[in-house]
């Protein structure tokens, strides 16, 4: 068991955020035809690119820090295509504004929600105003607990084991966290925003956090093999929306 306090929180979440490209560097997203990357040799400037259109420009970013680049110039897509956000941060840019900045400037935007200064963006989706943000439990071990936070929100929307109160002062890193390694933007918000996977999507039985339906703030189960491919690809439809809950024949349950 460990106790935690904002100070101690807010020093770990600087040293998660310093690493959070976790090896990799100036990653260059793609969105409706449209190569978009941070530029190498300047500061706060994103480069845009498209083939199709001929369409070339590098424009400076508005209310730029340097101290995002602790994130290695790493940007990550939001799941619904809305937004671009800065790792290391939460801050994002948008996509329609970086697919028409035409060598001037964008913005860095940024919403309000539950303790946005312990944690880290990882996704939004902007039609239903939901975030998705995990905090740093303990940095040696890489060990979250994940937000789901409406835009002002005052309340993680997702209560129990991997999902983060503020009321709890002793966390169980053991059972009560899950580890993020490899790829830190892993987790997702579907794009319709009813389901979202903090971790990981997998609608396994055993899955940890595994994914939600956010509304009915319940666990997603399909009945079928972990490890099986077959279970992978329609863990992946239900939460892309290629099929319902029902034609997949998977059900909701309360993990309290």
């Amino acid at each position: 068991m460990m106790t935690f306090n904002k100070a101690f929180l807010t020093s770990i979440m600087y040293f998660m955020a310093t690493f959070s490209s976790w090896g990799a560097y100036y990653n260059t997203i793609k969105v409706d035809g449209y190569m978009i990357g941070l530029n190498k040799n300047s500061q706060g400037v994103v480069d845009v690119h498209s083939n199709a259109s001929k369409f070339s420009a590098s424009c400076k970013i508005k209310n730029w820090n340097s101290k995002y680049y602790l994130g290695a110039g790493i940007l990550s897509l939001t799941s619904d295509k809305v937004g671009v956000i800065v790792a290391g941060s939460n801050m994002f840019l948008k996509t329609k504004e970086l697919e028409a900045c035409n060598n001037e400037f964008v913005n860095l935007y940024s919403v309000d929600y539950l303790d946005q200064e312990l944690s880290t963006l990882v996704d939004v989706n902007f039609d239903k105003k939901l975030i998705l943000a995990l905090i740093p439990i303990d940095a040696q071990s890489g060990a979250h607990q994940a937000i789901i936070s409406s835009f002002d929100g005052k309340e993680n929307v997702i209560s129990g084991k991997g999902f983060w109160s503020p009321r709890v002062k002793d966390v169980n890193i053991s059972d009560d966290t899950f580890p993020v390694t490899d790829d830190f933007y892993i987790g997702k918000i579907s794009a319709n925003g009813m389901y979202v996977a903090p971790n990981d999507i997998d609608c396994s039985v055993d899955s940890f956090p595994g994914v939600w339906d956010i509304e009915k703030r319940m666990k997603v189960v399909l009945p079928l093999e972990k490890d099986s491919s077959d279970a992978d690809s329609k863990c992946k439809d239900l939460f892309t929306g290629k099929a319902t809950l029902k034609e997949l024949g998977g059900k909701l349950i309360s993990t309290k």
